[in-house]
């Protein structure tokens, strides 16, 4: 396999949409995924590698690592969209670990996963391969019930910039920053009707504009270190 994109959690929700759409474009894909469920049979069927990892697991990421490396010979890119997300719990103990996971899914791996990969990506056949990291509005301007996700979140987006750096010209990196596209199962019709008033264009985006994002990341040879907002004008409402 040449110029595969590396999908991280791509088991569910914009993940899983993502590997799907960009396969569907001819590109090859691994998936990497946390926990079983049945949507990954989907994956198989459009012929898709799908690969699990814990990503609060440092030997997890790195055999991660080595199994795409195994996989293929370059990569053309690579998509940090693996997530955890909940408010910030009350007990500080709780709390404190809840950092942690966070960090580690969003920062560590994949700074980690990005250090291991740097040489197949820039084994990429074409002029050039691609990181993408999916973060969040909420990393600009973060909320006091979810501290340490927006805060992981943050750092995960300034790691991007770094890389943007160091690794030019052969590696662009860029950040898009999602906002309300997929809710939870948990948010209530309160809270959706509340959110969708804040967001100028007024309804849920669904995984569709983040897939159209990354297809124009992929496709513009001259943008690198570019923060996009994929929210409906929820940052300005």
């Amino acid at each position: 396999m040449q110029d595969a994109i590396l999908v991280t959690g791509a088991g569910r929700r914009v993940g899983h949409a993502l590997a799907l759409h960009l396969r569907a474009q001819g590109h090859p894909v691994i998936g990497h995924y946390h926990h079983d469920n049945p949507e990954l049979d989907a994956l198989r069927s459009a012929g898709i590698t799908v690969i699990r990892a814990d990503f609060t697991d440092q030997a997890s990421v790195q055999a991660l690592a080595e199994l795409v490396k195994a996989q293929c010979r370059s990569l053309r890119a690579i998509i940090h969209n693996a997530s955890a997300f909940s408010a910030t719990m009350t007990a500080n103990d709780d709390a404190l670990a809840q950092f942690d996971q966070f960090y580690q899914v969003h920062m560590r791996s994949p700074f980690a996963l990005t250090r291991a990969l740097t040489g197949h990506l820039r084994a990429c056949s074409k002029a050039h391969a691609d990181i993408i990291h999916i973060s969040d509005i909420f990393a600009d301007k973060p909320n006091p019930r979810f501290d340490s996700y927006c805060a992981s979140k943050a750092g995960g987006q300034n790691l991007a910039l770094s890389f943007a750096q160091s690794l030019a010209p052969k590696i662009k990196v860029n950040v898009i920053q999602p906002g309300p596209i997929l809710f939870k199962d948990w948010h209530s019709a309160e809270m959706k009707e509340k959110v969708l008033s804040e967001t100028l264009l007024g309804v849920e985006g669904g995984a569709e504009p983040i897939c159209l994002a990354v297809s124009a990341l992929l496709a513009n040879p001259y943008q690198t270190g570019a923060v996009i907002a994929v929210d409906g004008g929820r940052r300005l409402g």
